[in-house]
């Protein structure tokens, strides 16, 4: 599917994007692609809306959800304090915090933390972590009170993190794998494949504006969503990205 920038009508929905791939990104005709984006899209169209597709940085865009400047999101986690602005249809799809490494590691034995560090401790590399990012309850926990564990890692500073596990300097690190399972589709000969050890997974969801999506709107919005369900359109669109929404 390839979505292009439309203009605001009294039926459009103001859909946000980033430029992230491949969640959303422009092809070389400038057209938006991706897999939030499409999902995004589909459910908008289902609904019988216009999607006029708006490119905003997140957090700008959480301030515009809250001030009903902007309609749609998708990719969102549920918390309290955006509950107070946002409506949740989902979950659109889940995400997971997976070990990337090279495909000689791809069969390590690492199946829990302990056995992460122990792997760490062995071969004589860190695995990367992201700053301002949760990987679950126990693997934060073990950040803040573990020294063992915590000097097992390494926060990430740059694009350059997939050149240090292919040169050996990181044993792996801890990433969305659609990224990976993407680039493993444009290229087979891509270096770097996606561990069977996840730190965590959990739904993500669409999130509506209560400011400037009716009630009548939003039922629109629920239906077209239980419809892609039952269908399996979002399904669909995630498989062309080799992922999952249902937790299985």
């Amino acid at each position: 599917m390839v979505i292009a920038t439309g203009s605001k009508a009294t039926e459009s929905l103001d859909v946000r994007v980033g430029n992230f791939y491949p969640n959303y990104y422009k092809n070389a005709e400038q057209q938006w692609e991706g897999i939030d984006v499409e999902m995004a899209v589909a459910l908008a169209e289902r609904a019988g809306f216009e999607p006029n597709i708006l490119e905003i940085p997140w957090s700008r865009a959480l301030v515009m959800a809250l001030q009903g400047q902007v309609d749609l999101l998708a990719n969102v986690n549920i918390t309290e304090e955006r509950s107070e602005y946002l409506h949740w249809i989902g979950p659109q799809r889940y995400t997971q915090m997976s070990l990337i490494v090279t495909r000689e590691n791809a069969a390590l034995p690492i199946s829990s933390l302990d056995d992460l560090v122990g792997q760490c401790k062995s071969l004589g590399l860190k695995f990367g972590i992201q700053p301002n990012v949760t990987y679950g309850d126990e693997f934060d926990e073990r950040l803040k009170s573990d020294d063992a564990f915590r000097g097992c890692a390494e926060q990430l500073t740059g694009p350059q993190n997939d050149d240090k596990v292919l040169l050996g300097r990181l044993l792996g690190y801890f990433d969305e794998p659609l990224d990976v399972q993407a680039e493993r589709r444009r290229n087979p000969e891509y270096g770097l494949v996606v561990h069977p050890f996840t730190a965590i997974k959990e739904p993500v969801f669409f999130g509506v504006s209560k400011v400037s999506v009716t009630t009548d709107e939003l039922k629109r919005l629920l239906m077209a969503y239980q419809s892609m369900v039952a269908d399996g359109s979002l399904e669909a669109i995630a498989g062309k990205w080799a992922f999952n929404t249902q937790d299985q």
